[in-house]
């Protein structure tokens, strides 16, 4: 059963946001005041193994920073489910159609691992992008590597046999091999779980894979 449950702890402390501003620093350097303005604008969540982030009807207003743990993405069509993408630690993720359109969204977004996350809402980016012109950089960066993700996600659906999706998702993504259950590994790939189940004893000697 899916749970919905995750605790904000409020304006980030040092410690919440060190992580974040790490990992912007290394995109691009920050200026004190840009810091600052993260540090009091942001909030960290903390979400649990199988807890929902976002479901479907609900409008998305939050960029989430992943400082650990695992995100999915997936749809829901009775009662097979879609996995749309698998972001880990160090990856910025959102529902951008809801958020950019302000429109419910359709996806679940939902918690692979414990998570703790650093939040910003929309206004608070557009906000950052007004005040500090170095973020509108940082930005596009960000949605440039937000768009080639999505492009392998096209292109892995595309790959011709099972095998071949199977082979490309462990060389492109080995960090994953051993942290993701195997039914979302197959949902995210489109295929069954019976037939990865068979790829992966085909392929002893690769990183083992989480079946629950």
């Amino acid at each position: 059963m899916i749970k919905q449950n995750h605790s904000k702890t409020g304006t980030s402390k040092l410690e919440d946001t060190a992580q974040l501003i790490n990992f912007i620093n290394s995109i691009h350097p920050l200026k004190q005041e840009t810091i600052d303005f993260l540090k009091k604008k942001t909030f960290l969540i903390k979400i649990q193994k199988g807890d929902l982030l976002l479901r479907p009807g609900q409008v998305c207003n939050h960029y989430y920073y992943i400082q650990k743990g695992i995100l999915r993405s997936f749809l829901k069509y009775g009662s097979k489910e879609i996995t749309i993408w698998i972001n880990p630690e160090n990856e910025v993720t959102t529902a951008i159609r809801s958020m950019s359109q302000k429109e419910p969204a359709q996806e679940y977004i939902q918690a692979i691992e414990d998570s703790e996350l650093v939040a910003m809402d929309y206004d608070a980016m557009e906000e950052l992008y007004e005040k500090f012109p170095e973020m509108n950089l940082v930005g596009r960066l960000l949605l440039e590597q937000y768009y080639a993700g999505s492009e392998e996600r096209v292109y892995i659906c595309r790959i011709p046999g099972a095998h071949l999706r199977y082979k490309h998702f462990i060389e492109s993504r080995p960090e994953l091999a051993n942290r993701i259950p195997l039914k979302y590994i197959a949902s995210y790939l489109g295929i069954t779980l019976e037939t990865l189940s068979r790829l992966r004893a085909k392929n002893a000697g690769r990183p083992s894979i989480k079946y629950t």
